[in-house]
């Protein structure tokens, strides 16, 4: 009997497993995403702390220039107190902002400038318009030499040019005033004095008086920007004289 042979059974072919599935998360929007909120959020807050300061800054600075423009306010108003009563002695103003003084003394001057041999300018009206020219330029220096003008501006924090227009004025008219007062001396001299003597006294008189005005309106102006630029100058009106920057 025939004996049947062993087989060897078929193994199974092992099966190769395809690729695991990736988890591809769905990207966000960028509106949607934490990160993106975080940023503008601090974005904003940046903004906001900027905005804060910088209006405190702008209410600061409001505020120190308030104050500047009441102290040049002050300033002013206490240097027109003690100007405006001195020139009244002296002058009075002309619109729209000018002033003239010593016009007596002027007036006296030109005369005997323009004086003709056959009609001299009486001697006895000269001397007496000297004497009170010169009385009352010694009067007004006096009353000036008193006024503090460098303290009345100093550590106040005011521009240099408001400074120089407080102490070039102050200066300035003192010059000036020391000049009539030197004019009506000469004239003085002149009124006593006869033929070339008299027209030289006469000459000299002359150009130390023009001196004078110039000085004194180049002052006056000065005092002028000064009370300008603290916003206070109101000229007098029309027709009406009155004393320097009357506000």
């Amino acid at each position: 009997m025939a004996i049947k042979g062993k087989t060897k059974g078929r193994s199974a072919k092992s099966v190769t497993r395809g690729p695991k599935p990736v988890y591809q998360p769905v990207k966000k929007r960028l509106i949607a995403k934490r990160e993106f909120w975080l940023v503008i959020l601090s974005i904003l807050g940046v903004a906001v702390v900027v905005g804060l300061v910088a209006g405190f800054v702008a209410e600061r600075n409001s505020n120190a220039q308030d104050e500047l423009e009441r102290r040049m306010r002050a300033t002013v108003s206490s240097l027109q107190g003690q100007i405006d009563p001195i020139l009244s002695t002296i002058g009075q103003a002309q619109p729209l902002s000018g002033y003239e003084v010593f016009t007596d003394l002027t007036t006296a001057v030109d005369n005997l400038a323009a004086e003709e041999p056959d009609a001299p300018a009486d001697p006895t009206t000269l001397t007496r318009t000297a004497t009170d020219a010169a009385a009352s330029a010694k009067t007004a220096l006096e009353a000036l030499g008193s006024i503090d003008e460098t303290g009345l501006v100093r550590g106040k924090g005011f521009s240099q040019d408001f400074v120089l227009y407080v102490i070039n004025a102050k200066g300035d008219l003192v010059r000036a005033i020391t000049l009539y007062g030197e004019s009506a001396k000469l004239l003085e001299l002149a009124a006593d004095a006869r033929g070339d003597e008299r027209a030289e006294l006469a000459a000299r008189t002359k150009a130390i008086l023009n001196s004078a005005t110039e000085t004194f309106d180049h002052g006056y102006s000065e005092y002028v920007e000064a009370q300008t630029t603290a916003g206070v100058f109101a000229p007098p009106p029309p027709g009406l004289p009155a004393p320097t920057g009357a506000s």
